[in-house]
Parts: C-alpha cells; structure tokens; sequence
C-alpha cells in the first residue's frame, strides 16, 4: 500500500527555507500552512540530515530483505 503525504515537497521546502532564512520559530511556520511545530521541527532536522531529497513524497514504503529481519530479530534481546 503506497503512502500519500499531506504535504507536497514544495510546501515542506518552503517552510525548512522559511524557518532557516526568517528567523521564525518552527510554532510560527506551523501555524501557517496547519502543523504542529515538531512537523516542521522533523522536516528542518531531515532537511540538514539528508538535503532537500529527505522531503520527497516516497510512494513505497521501505522494505526490507528475509535476512535482515531475522537479523534484526535476533538482535532484539540484546538491544533491550
């Protein structure tokens, strides 16, 4: 099943530019185009993390291979 974002990657490119160049607070940029601050809070962080690919609209969701899952299951005890 694909995901469909709210947000297109324009509209999340124009708050992450807004909130680096304006000296706004994220609540501000919120408030304006309807999220929460910690939206535009993870938009800014994926944006300096990973560039402006982070804020694409992914069509699949991420999958993973039989060996890497049982990888990780065995891995679980130890993590806790």
């Amino acid at each position: 099943m694909s995901r469909k974002s709210k947000f297109s990657y324009e509209v999340k490119l124009a708050a992450v530019q807004q909130y680096l160049n304006s000296g706004l607070s994220y609540a501000q940029i919120a408030k304006s185009i309807g999220v929460t601050g910690r939206t535009v809070n993870q938009w800014v962080d994926s944006f300096k993390l990973n560039d402006s690919d982070a804020l694409k609209v992914h069509k699949h969701n991420q999958s993973y291979t039989k060996e890497f899952k049982l990888k990780c299951i065995k891995a679980w005890p130890r993590l806790l």
